[in-house]
């Protein structure tokens, strides 16, 4: 961590302008939704957090004034948050998990010339399962959105980072600050739902007016506006439906749909043994790849919230000690 970041308003500003450059590049460079930036997107609400809560205590603030309630109302704002994304992750473990044993279960087989028909027809009910799986994980996420993060504070708007330099000056800087690491946080929380809990097309876009204003606020705010807009374009270029948007579980999904598609063909007859084998043994590493992928990604990404939680707790804390010996 520069250290530089938490020892001042300017540094911190500047702290978030390079995060967000970061995470814009990392957007570009990899797939769509791919675990690896959602897995840096909750990074950097870590991170914020954990600079904001530094930088609090070299600031002078008036003890127990109302810059602790506005701290402590977003900490509870992001536990609150990434207590439903570690719900919906972990789900998503329970169908990793069932799309591994499938790829197990057929690689046995390779020890035998021929894939018999009593295990194939096992293999395609256990398929069947785990999109049945898949369909529930995505019912009572779906559900999850629709009646408890649709109602969290930051999915219905973003503060506009007002241009008063009265505002931006409160406490000492400390209420700019928060207002511009409450916009981050709101989108990257968004971000985060969108990817790992439920996507509704209509909730990735931003508005026009929106985003004008973004950018002319400053660069921080207009890469937000960037990276917001491009998820919303990516979502309408593929004319992705609703669901999880996490590239790892789709691909996952996609690669049960292939192996179901080739045991069948088998089934049907029309090809060569050799050339039957060939095309099993690569759908089944491409379904060990993927759903291994997502296995790692999901338990990554449980393993990030409980360390947030722990730092939200730690944080929290510290403030409040920190008011209460000065």
């Amino acid at each position: 961590m520069d250290p530089s970041s938490a020892n001042s308003v300017n540094g911190y500003y500047s702290f978030l302008n390079r995060s967000m450059d970061d995470l814009e590049r990392v957007y570009l460079s990899n797939n769509f939704m791919s675990v690896h930036f959602l897995q840096r997107a909750l990074c950097l609400l870590r991170t914020s957090h954990s600079h904001l809560t530094l930088l609090v205590q070299k600031l002078n603030l008036p003890v127990g004034d109302k810059w602790l309630d506005e701290y402590m109302d977003e900490s509870s704002k992001l536990w609150e948050a990434c207590l439903v994304i570690k719900s919906a992750v972990s789900s998503i473990e329970n169908f990793s998990s069932a799309g591994i044993s499938i790829a197990s279960t057929l690689d046995g087989h390779y020890h035998h010339r021929r894939l018999s028909p009593q295990l194939s027809r096992q293999v395609i009910r256990a398929i069947t399962g785990c999109r049945r799986e898949a369909i529930g994980i995505e019912a009572e996420n779906r559900a999850l959105m629709e009646n408890r993060v649709q109602r969290f504070p930051f999915w219905s708007e973003q503060t506009v980072m007002e241009s008063s330099t009265k505002l931006q000056n409160g406490f000492s800087g400390f209420r700019g600050v928060l207002y511009a690491t409450r916009n981050m946080s709101s989108l990257l929380l968004m971000v985060l739902m969108n990817g790992l809990v439920y996507c509704i097309p209509s909730d990735a876009t931003l508005s026009q007016t929106q985003a004008q204003t973004q950018n002319q606020v400053s660069g921080f705010a207009g890469a937000m506006g960037r990276l917001q807009q491009r998820v919303a374009a990516e979502v309408g270029r593929t004319g992705m439906r609703k669901g999880i948007l996490m590239h790892e579980y789709r691909r996952s999904k996609a690669a049960l749909e292939e192996l179901k598609a080739e045991l069948e063909r088998r089934g049907g007859g029309g090809e060569s043994e050799e050339e039957g084998e060939r095309e099993l043994r690569e759908s089944v590493e491409n379904l060990k790849g993927y759903f291994g992928n997502l296995r790692n990604g999901t338990e990554s990404i449980v393993s990030q919230i409980d360390d947030f939680f722990d730092e939200i707790v730690e944080g929290r804390k510290k403030l409040l000690d920190f008011c209460s010996h000065r």
